[in-house]
């Protein structure tokens, strides 16, 4: 986060870091636009590149990747052709989600099931 920032977990605590979207371009994002979870406090200015360990990003050509560990909240959707989080806060009363892999090469988010 820009420096003087911060934002409050879900536990409490104070944060002055955020999860980024990693496998987006940080060179085309904002501050606003490229956190995980939306923050209001956060700025549409662009992305101090020099503030990020690395300008690596996954890209549409990689492997299809599922991760967890996120907290999301809502639709499970995905985020790219090839990027799809599992992680919806079950043990917080979200929802338990699932991806039916058929052997597409291309994600279909008609095949994400949750309860």
């Amino acid at each position: 986060m820009p420096e003087g920032l911060f934002f409050t977990d879900k536990d409490g605590t104070r944060r002055s870091e955020i999860r980024i979207k990693w496998w987006e371009d940080p060179s085309k994002m904002t501050c606003k636009s490229i956190s995980i979870i939306p923050l209001e406090n956060l700025p549409e200015q662009p992305i101090e590149l020099s503030e990020l360990k690395t300008l690596d990003f996954y890209r549409g050509g990689d492997k299809k990747v599922f991760f967890g560990h996120y907290w999301l909240k809502g639709q499970p959707s995905l985020y790219k052709d090839n990027v799809c989080c599992l992680d919806y806060s079950l043990a917080k009363e979200g929802k338990l989600v699932a991806y039916r892999l058929n052997g597409e090469s291309i994600l279909n988010s008609s095949n994400i099931v949750y309860i």
